[in-house]
This record gives structure tokens, sequence and C-alpha cells, in this order.
């Protein structure tokens, strides 16, 4: 069984010390909104995914269930 894209997308954030803040100011949103985000609460738009991607580094493919 595969983890769920948030534990994967978690895992990574800690990974490398990226905070709910820094994702917050990328995206220009909340780090309420980020945290709903991040616990599956509301979905990531595909320009959000771009910055994140474009800013940290995270795979793309981290953000979409399969």
């Amino acid at each position: 069984m595969k983890p769920d894209n948030d534990v994967i997308l978690l895992a990574y954030f800690k990974q490398n010390h990226i905070t709910q803040q820094n994702l917050a100011d990328s995206i220009d949103r909340s780090v309420n909104t980020v945290w709903n985000k991040l616990h599956g609460r509301s979905k990531w738009s595909v320009v959000e995914v771009q910055k994140l991607h474009d800013d940290f580094g995270v795979p793309t493919q981290y953000f979409f269930r399969d």
C-alpha cells in the first residue's frame, strides 16, 4: 500500500525544512489555507503546484493521487 500524497508532501517539506509559512508566502495564501491543503481538506490548484515546484523543487506528482 502506497502512502497518501499528503503524507509524502508533509515528509518532503519536513525533510527540506520548508515551513507552512514558507508555503503560504510562496502561493500567496494563509497558513490556515495551506494546512487545509496539506491535510486534504482542499485541493491544490495547478498554479499553486507549479509555484511550489519552481520555488522549492517539489516533484509535481506528489500533489496528485493515482
